[in-house]
């Protein structure tokens, strides 16, 4: 079972590599830190701002196998491509839309939050 021994959000001072989207966290990004023990090892768990957060609004802590071992990059991966198939796949190519090829799986996380605050904020005004 996995044991969070302490969390912060500092500012990196170094690059690091997100254990959740594997991109760079580039020096002077806040950044979630997670210090862990699972099976008797100790170590610490990086990850973005914005990958901490998606993973929580896309609910992959209940998806994931989180309580055992975290959510591991692959299963972040799944849940961010069937999220960006069911609302970007476009008919006309057979595929995902063209401008969502392109970008990094951090910059995909960047858009969908965007995405996902506009939604927020569309279903907010509909309720007045």
């Amino acid at each position: 079972m996995l044991t969070t021994l302490k969390e912060s959000h500092p500012i990196a001072r170094k690059e690091y590599i997100c254990n959740l989207c594997g991109c760079k966290i580039n020096k002077g990004q806040k950044y979630h830190l997670q210090t862990n023990i699972y099976e008797g090892c100790i170590y610490d768990w990086m990850a973005h701002e914005e990958c901490s957060h998606i993973a929580s609004e896309l609910d992959m802590y209940n998806e994931c196998d989180y309580y055992y071992e975290g959510i591991s990059t692959d299963c972040f991966k799944d849940i961010l491509d069937e999220y960006i198939y069911q609302e970007h796949y476009d008919d006309s190519a057979d595929d995902i839309s063209e401008d969502w090829k392109r970008l990094t799986r951090y910059e995909s996380v960047c858009k969908i939050l965007e995405e996902l605050k506009d939604k927020g904020v569309r279903n907010e005004n509909n309720q007045i």
